[in-house]
């Protein structure tokens, strides 16, 4: 079943669920920098995990009626308006959320799960270790006047910005890895807006793509991983690097299969 979302909270969302009397775990979906409800668009993914007895909330948080237009200072109280909608829900187990997502979707679960103890399990499809500059409408001009990508309390989150010697060709051609990996070499910045991803209060999984060209998401799940163990962090952690790029690992059956089992397991 497919309710879609258009309630007093400002939610907008796809609730997928099958009728049942026993009680459910939810998983909130989070697109990436294209904006929308992306993962109501991928329907097999969709289709097994319901099937696998999960209710699913694939979250808009950008790109959609009543949404900034753009990926800059959005709001993380808007996530936890999504937090609440679901703990009122009929026969979803309150306050213990799943959340999967890819790209700043990924980023995005990461940085709800260090600071969230209701989300109790994170999964990252090409995830980022820390939290990076926002996205502008018109991406030719993403130094001119950078803001983060999250807030809370109306103030933008501290962020990794971009150089203001960015090539326009690569932009054009989306070739953005050398980009973020120029960034990334700024240690100092960048450990300052790490996500503190120790703080999680479950199991994390991490999905990358071994040619990933818009940024370099192994070296992050990388970097994510060695974090969690200088923190003898206490949950259960993995990254898996498949070959392909950025959005391609996201169809890959194998990784399908280690998602599933890692959620039967951890969550």
């Amino acid at each position: 079943m497919n309710n879609r979302i258009f309630d007093e909270t400002g939610i907008r969302a796809d609730y997928f669920y099958l009728p049942t009397k026993k009680p459910q775990k939810a998983i909130i979906m989070l697109g990436g920098s294209e904006g929308g409800k992306s993962w109501s668009r991928i329907k097999k993914p969709v289709e097994l995990l319901i099937k696998r007895g999960y209710a699913l909330l694939s979250l808009a948080y950008f790109k959609s009626e009543g949404l900034p237009g753009t990926l800059e200072e959005i709001p993380l109280e808007y996530f936890e308006m999504a937090f609440d909608w679901l703990s009122n829900q009929p026969g979803i187990i309150a306050d213990e959320y799943a959340i999967l997502g890819g790209s700043k979707g990924a980023e995005a679960a990461l940085l709800l799960g260090s600071r969230s103890p209701r989300v109790k399990a994170v999964i990252g499809f090409s995830p980022s270790s820390v939290i990076w500059q926002g996205i502008p409408a018109d991406r030719f001009e993403l130094t001119k006047d950078p803001k983060s990508s999250w807030s809370y309390g109306g103030v933008g989150l501290p962020f990794l910005p971009y150089s203001p010697t960015i090539s326009k060709w690569d932009l054009r051609l989306l070739n953005l890895n050398k980009m973020h990996t120029s960034a990334l070499q700024d240690v100092g910045r960048a450990n300052e807006v790490v996500i503190q991803v120790e703080k999680i209060k479950g199991a994390v999984l991490l999905i990358s793509g071994k040619r990933d060209r818009l940024w370099p998401s192994a070296k992050m799940s990388e970097q994510i991983m060695g974090r969690l163990k200088a923190h003898d962090f206490i949950y259960p952690y993995e990254h898996l690097a498949f070959e392909g790029g950025h959005n391609q690992i996201v169809m890959n059956k194998n990784c399908w299969r280690k998602i599933f089992d890692f959620l039967s397991a951890h969550f």
